[in-house]
């Protein structure tokens, strides 16, 4: 992407480092698991910031920002002519339909598709029985709601649209916006889509690529399908996606997502955005030719972390920015540049020590039975600031190093989870990069953190409680399809007299 975007300093864009470095220190003081940051204005880059271990190239993934580029590709095959947004979708797939359908699923639109306006619900499909998605939609879809009268969150609905695309194209999904789009803006030459366990791609949640693949494509959609002079995707077809279609107010409350909703995209009183699990997030502000992009992991907490998140950047960014150029800071600026080198993955707030320490060092607690498997376990503190849990389950014996004050980064060790194909076991001994650190919360009570950072992304909170021989344990995870087997309460004993010798 190299000549894509130019860097220029904050005070070139209008807004001062200072201003830059505060709404960069409300995020941390907030606690979130920011992953990376890109604010541009233009093609100008004034902000880039990574937490390590991320960096510039990493692919990440964007989960249902991934929903925007299926609209993008709906809008290339409109304006080739191969389908009308008021067509039936059922008509595209005779195959995968039941011989008598629901009026309202018989009538159901690609528009209704593209805003949302479906109410539609299916189980979960990543574990049921039927693998192709869109045979599911069709046949176990149990909403009795007309297409196009009220609003509900449908991934299931941008599953068949991306199914749609690649079944109209000929292509992949990837391959098809790489084609008309991507190499066109010199970006996304090393992303990709992950698969469905049909092979189709994970259109609604799967694609990875980096945050500035997703600064160029929000440029892309801000000019409105214009790049180099050449009008590549249909601009009424842009300005419709990006602006409200449907009212998408579930609560009352002018929320930042429930300013209305346009195709697969959400739309801001002034703007539009991409908006992806866990806060990934490309917003556009066009009045002020201002782009944020945003990767997070914060699972469990989106909604919050969106409130705080999006109301920093509006009170700290959006609504301070100039006009014009500000009077240079070099000072300023090699502070923002310095503070932009201590970034790292957020980890446990809490003590580092704690005098039962010691008496813990190396016990083995057994297990009672329990949802999570695991039938005993045992803590070695190794070293001072580090640590690590071993303990055996239904896979065998494991071991997870940990930080106080910092993350380990490791394998999480747990084998058979998705790789390439969503919701398909591995055989191949795969394993998810991860990051894991503890804090002593009260003196007998220790808290594991683990942060899944792979091309699937999740937490998992261990709690461990301490009482005369006794343990209480609660795990608890937000992820998509994983960690299921650290879910679960129980109760494990140590009848050791003495403590056994860390190893």
């Amino acid at each position: 992407m190299q000549g894509l975007f130019t860097s220029i300093t904050p005070e070139q864009a209008g807004i001062s480092s200072r201003q830059v470095e505060k709404f960069i220190k409300t995020l941390n003081k907030r606690g979130l698991a920011t992953h990376s940051l890109l604010l541009l204005r233009g093609n100008n880059i004034f902000a880039e910031f990574y937490w390590k271990p991320f960096h510039r190239d990493f692919l990440h993934r964007m989960y249902s920002q991934t929903k925007s580029f299926v609209s993008l590709a709906i809008g290339l095959l409109e304006q080739d002519q191969k389908l009308c947004l008021n067509d039936r979708i059922c008509q595209y797939f005779p195959d995968k339909c039941p011989d008598t359908m629901p009026e309202y699923l018989y009538h159901l639109t690609i528009r209704d598709l593209l805003t949302m306006q479906t109410c539609g619900y299916t189980p979960w499909w990543m574990t049921h029985e039927e693998p192709d998605r869109v045979r599911l939609y069709m046949h176990e879809n149990e909403s009795k709601i007309p297409g196009g009268m009220l609003w509900e969150y449908d991934s299931p609905g941008s599953q068949v649209l991306s199914v749609l695309v690649e079944r109209l194209s000929g292509m992949s999904l990837f391959d098809f916006l790489n084609e008309r789009i991507f190499r066109k803006l010199g970006a996304f030459s090393t992303a990709t889509i992950l698969k469905t366990r049909t092979e189709d791609s994970f259109g609604d949640s799967a694609m990875l690529c980096t945050a500035r693949d997703m600064a160029a494509i929000g440029r892309f959609v801000m000019n409105y399908g214009k790049w180099n002079g050449e009008q590549i995707l249909n601009e009424a077809y842009l300005r419709a996606a990006t602006t409200v279609q449907a009212d998408n107010d579930l609560c009352g409350f002018d929320d930042y997502e429930a300013q209305g909703y346009g195709y697969q995209f959400w739309c801001l009183h002034d703007g539009f955005w991409f908006n992806g699990m866990g806060n990934q997030l490309t917003v556009c502000i066009p009045g002020k030719d201002l782009i944020m992009v945003i990767n997070s992991d914060n699972q469990g907490y989106e909604h919050g972390a969106q409130v705080a998140l999006m109301s920093a950047f509006y009170d700290l960014i959006v609504d301070v920015l100039a006009d014009q150029p500000l009077p240079e800071d070099a000072e300023q600026v090699a502070r923002l540049h310095e503070y932009g080198q201590t970034l790292e993955l957020m980890h446990l707030r809490g003590n580092d020590i704690s005098g039962f320490a010691d008496t813990l060092n190396g016990r083995t607690y057994i297990c009672e039975e329990n949802p999570t498997g695991i039938t005993k376990f045992r803590f070695c503190f190794t070293k001072p600031g580090m640590g690590e849990l071993h303990y055996t389950n239904a896979q065998g014996d494991k071991v997870l190093p940990f930080g106080f004050g910092k993350n380990v980064f490791c394998k999480f060790p747990q084998y058979g989870y998705s790789n390439i194909y969503a919701g398909q076991v591995t055989t191949d001994g795969f394993m998810y990069d991860c990051a894991v650190s503890a804090a002593w919360r009260e003196p007998q009570k220790l808290l594991l953190k683990v942060q899944i950072i792979d091309k699937y992304l999740g937490t998992m909170l261990m709690t461990f409680s301490f009482k005369e021989e006794k343990a209480a344990v609660r795990m608890k995870k937000r992820a998509e399809n994983f960690l299921e087997e650290y879910v679960g309460a129980f109760v494990a004993s140590c009848n050791e007299l003495k403590p056994e010798a860390s190893r």
